[in-house]
């Protein structure tokens, strides 16, 4: 089986390449990089078009069998447009977290260093967001494309029509569980990341405080945010190397994890 029988609507065959061209086109909606605001939705459409004919051919065989076949009608169609959806929008958004945990980083770190007043054009969000936060954002995605972290979610949405058929269906306390324990993991991947600027601004906050109450005169309000600001920059550039390896070692694996996680949520318990 090739894709000429579904470009010739082979009513056996070409929902399945429906089918497969909704999972691959959602998840390239919300995956990192291929999912940020910034690329357009069409080519994000015309990606998702060339992947289904390059990875359709390929896995139709798998996918061509009788016993999973469906009675396909108006209501079918419906159903299984909506769970393949549904299912790239899941593992496609899982893989994206570790941007969200950057981001908590950056602004929780940010509102202290006074780099709310100094925001940008963010791309990737496509809205104003602080210098700080944007700076960081660029860390993780180039940390994405140096370690070749977008090559394990091409070959996982690969793998995922060999692994989960066509129209998946989840369990729906599973997927709640899943989807609650990896934003908690994102949250305390945030955390980490901010911990040890966090640590320096809250003794910036402390001896300011011991400061003000020893000089009353001294105006220290005016003086806390450039000083938090440079203190905290050079915290951030002697820190840089560990903040890095703190992101592309374990938060990437937990990247990783979390896109494999979400994915095998959708497998069938009779599968191996």
């Amino acid at each position: 089986m090739d894709i000429l029988s579904v470009i010739q609507l082979d009513p056996k065959t070409w929902p399945l390449a429906v089918m497969a061209f909704l999972r691959i086109t959602t998840m390239f909606f919300f995956l990192p990089i291929f999912g940020e605001q910034a690329v357009p939705a069409r080519l994000r459409i015309v990606l998702g078009l060339a992947f289904t004919f390059f990875v359709y051919p390929i896995v139709s065989e798998r996918i061509f069998q009788s016993e999973m076949l469906l009675q396909w009608s108006g209501l079918t169609l419906i159903l299984a447009s909506l769970r393949e959806v549904f299912f790239g929008f899941a593992v496609g958004y899982s893989a994206k977290l570790v941007i969200a945990a950057v981001s908590i980083a950056a602004h929780t770190v940010g509102i202290n260093m006074g780099f709310q007043v100094a925001s940008m054009f963010s791309p990737g969000a496509s809205e104003h967001e602080s210098s700080f936060a944007v700076m960081k954002n660029w860390f993780a995605i180039i940390l994405i494309l140096t370690l070749n972290i977008h090559h394990v979610f091409i070959e996982g949405l690969y793998k995922s029509f060999l692994i989960v058929p066509i129209g998946p269906t989840a369990n729906a306390s599973a997927l709640a569980k899943v989807a609650l324990n990896i934003a908690h993991e994102a949250f305390v991947l945030g955390l980490r990341l901010a911990a040890p600027l966090m640590s320096v601004q809250i003794l910036i906050n402390i001896s300011l405080g011991l400061l003000n109450r020893a000089l009353p005169s001294l105006n220290v309000f005016i003086i806390s945010f450039p000083i938090s600001f440079i203190i905290a920059m050079v915290v951030l550039f002697l820190t840089i190397t560990s903040y890095l390896s703190v992101l592309g070692n374990y938060g990437m694996q937990k990247e990783v994890a979390w896109f494999e996680s979400m994915r095998r949520v959708f497998v069938p318990t009779n599968s191996p």
